[in-house]
């Protein structure tokens, strides 16, 4: 898979269900290593935050 440049980049990963955009405000503390894990161990695609 090539693309032109990062934005094309990431919307063909979407498109293709290997990442996931988090839309809402999670605690960079608390809630992304906790959500990025269970994500993880379920076999579920690429995080971005």
């Amino acid at each position: 898979m090539t693309a032109p440049d990062l934005q094309t980049f990431v919307g063909e990963l979407e498109q293709r269900g290997w990442l996931h955009r988090v839309r809402v405000e999670v605690d960079p503390v608390l809630e992304i290593s906790e959500i990025t894990d269970r994500v993880t161990k379920a076999g579920g695609p690429a995080l971005l935050f």
